[in-house]
């Protein structure tokens, strides 16, 4: 299956990639990443968070894109509700350039195979 209409990539081309990807980060900082957790989010039937979605957690809480200024020692998850998130994100330049710098796949994997140690 297609990962989206531009990409002749399939789901298992796509999750190799980023397992290799986390097998390289692992090796250069193998107290950083772990490869075993970090890739398998790259699967059809994986679930994962998206942005701006609610968590069934007392309060509401909801993941939010953040810029890295706002990533400190005093950052508070249980501040971003589905209450407080439309404000929030009214303010927020944390995706206001999101695109820029997308890539095909398929460039990055044939960079990565040429690599290959």
């Amino acid at each position: 299956m297609a990962l989206s209409k531009r990409s002749k990539l399939d789901w298992p081309e796509a999750k190799e990639f980023a397992a290799e990807v986390c097998r390289r980060m692992s090796k250069d900082a193998p107290d950083r990443y772990v490869v075993s957790l970090d890739y398998l989010r790259n699967d059809r039937m994986s679930t994962a968070v998206a942005p701006l979605s609610p968590r069934a957690r007392p309060g509401a809480t909801a993941s939010m894109p953040l810029v890295w200024s706002q990533v400190t020692a005093s950052l508070d998850p249980k501040r971003f509700t589905i209450a407080s998130v439309p404000g929030l994100l009214a303010k927020s330049k944390a995706r206001v350039d999101y695109c820029d710098g997308e890539r095909p796949l398929a460039d990055a994997i044939k960079r990565l195979k040429a690599s290959k140690p």
